[in-house]
């Protein structure tokens, strides 16, 4: 089959919780990830673009820019199909429904923005966080979409409605990324507090907190046939992975790779069989009472 990627023109730098937008570039480009050639320079944003992400099918992508709108192009032809506008500050996130049909938008206006992605018209504003929307993202069926803001908070929201269901408190510092479990059950928040905390989406309960040095900038979810796993992406240019256990009713975190990091610590989790975890950090961590199998 075809295969294209697509280049978002923009990067930013955190520096003890203040962001800083360093680009030029107010276009998106669609690449040929086979041979590398480009295949569209999509153009129409007045300001730096900052988010991008294609539909479920593959067919459209919406991005998000610094001109406080939205747009959503057709990824075949590279044509606009739609320009969104209503919020009042930079669109920072932007992620389509599972099944196509609606595009979600955090911006530092504070508010998510639901849109009818076949007529472009807005379905609902959702209203209540106190501080700029880093990341918005849907559950996997559909039925919730999840938000973390610069006030500290994670709030999840029914999909249909716009209602508000539950407020995540625990973190000290802004939420820049959450990703949904792949069955919808939990929810994962990464902050600039250096933690990702691990959420019951039914309760709002949290389940489990992991430290490290370093801002947490990125978290992602995924399912194989040997397990869940949860990745982390941290400003010391370190990666992790995690996989995700239930045992005796209780969730724990088993490190199963770690890449670029000097430091850890870990709260309610289990360190067992990890690769690439330095002797200082089995010392470390032999200190604080974890067992490494």
């Amino acid at each position: 089959g075809n295969f294209s990627i697509l280049i978002l023109s923009t990067h930013f730098f955190f520096i003890h919780g203040v962001h800083q937008i360093d680009t030029t570039s107010d276009t998106v480009r669609l690449w040929d990830a086979l041979s590398g050639t480009q295949r569209h320079k999509l153009e129409g944003h007045t300001r730096e673009v900052t988010s991008v992400a294609y539909s479920p099918s593959g067919a459209e992508l919406a991005s998000g820019s610094s001109d406080d709108t939205v747009r959503l192009w057709d990824a075949l032809s590279g044509t606009q199909r739609h320009k969104l506008e209503g919020h009042t500050d930079h669109v920072w996130s932007v992620v389509y429904s599972p099944n196509g049909a609606e595009v979600a938008s955090g911006s530092f206006d504070c508010t998510v923005r639901l849109w009818d992605a076949l007529s472009g018209t807005q379905r609902h504003k959702l209203e209540g966080h106190k501080g700029y929307v880093w990341s918005v993202v849907y559950s996997p069926n559909g039925g919730q979409l999840a938000s973390g803001s610069l006030d500290r908070t994670v709030r999840v929201w029914n999909a249909a409605s716009g209602a508000p269901l539950h407020t995540l408190e625990g973190h000290s510092s802004a939420v820049v990324s959450v990703a949904y479990s792949p069955s919808g059950g939990q929810l994962a928040s990464g902050s600039l507090d250096k933690t990702v905390r691990v959420w019951d989406v039914q309760t709002g309960e949290c389940q489990m907190k992991i430290e490290g040095s370093s801002a947490v900038m990125s978290v992602a979810w995924k399912k194989t046939s040997d397990g869940h796993y949860l990745g982390i992406g941290c400003l010391d240019k370190s990666i992790r992975q995690w996989e995700m256990k239930k045992e005796g009713g209780k969730y724990k975190a088993e490190l199963s790779w770690s890449m670029g990091h000097n430091f850890l610590t870990v709260s309610e989790a289990l360190i067992e069989g990890v690769v690439g975890l330095s002797e200082v950090n089995e010392k470390l961590l032999k200190q604080r009472g974890v067992g490494l199998a």
